[in-house]
């Protein structure tokens, strides 16, 4: 097996968002990270009468990817869901080998309320909710220390207090996970 996570562009074509976030991986995982070949979203994620895509089909289809990668992490424009959700920034499989992350609701949650928000902001929101889906597929869960990248963030306030690294209690837990 690879020692790479490797980022999945599903309908997505913002290199310059792909090669922010690749570049970031790495300081928060030991692994090298590779942009890999675009792929469309699967039609059976679609809800045609949501107008959203359910991220739990999506996380099924990388994972039954044969790309040698440690870890997936695909990236879309897509509006995402869960059942129990009726939008979601992320979602991971705990553990396991994918995660997703929308972009869709990461330029302004608001919608009409406040002006968009500027390229860095969004970029910097994209890279922190990656790096903390990519935290559960090595096992880890949601922290309570508010500047963890593992915090949950259900509101862009949260996302932008938050760092891109793990505190010292979720390093150790991912020390752990990789020596076990």
């Amino acid at each position: 097996m690879s020692s790479v996570i490797e980022l999945v562009a599903l309908d997505i074509t913002d290199q310059e968002l792909l090669s922010s976030l690749c570049a970031e991986v790495p300081t928060t995982y030991p692994f090298q990270c590779r942009i890999g070949a675009a792929e469309k979203l699967p039609v059976s994620a679609l809800d045609m009468h949501r107008g959203q895509y359910q991220a739990t089909r999506i996380l099924e289809h990388l994972a039954s990817s044969d790309r040698d990668a440690v870890r997936l992490l695909g990236i879309t424009t897509a509006d995402l869901f869960t059942p129990i959700l009726r939008y979601i920034f992320g979602e991971a499989m705990l553990p396991g080998k994918a995660a997703i992350v929308s972009t869709h609701r990461l330029g302004n949650l608001s919608r009409g309320t406040q002006p968009p928000c500027d390229r860095p902001l969004f970029i910097s929101r994209v890279i922190k909710e990656g790096i903390h889906e990519l935290g559960h597929t090595f096992g880890l869960t949601h922290c309570a220390d508010p500047s963890c990248v593992m915090t949950a963030s259900r509101e862009m306030a949260r996302i932008d207090a938050k760092s891109t690294q793990l505190c010292r209690y979720c390093r150790i837990l991912l020390d752990d996970f990789l020596t076990a």
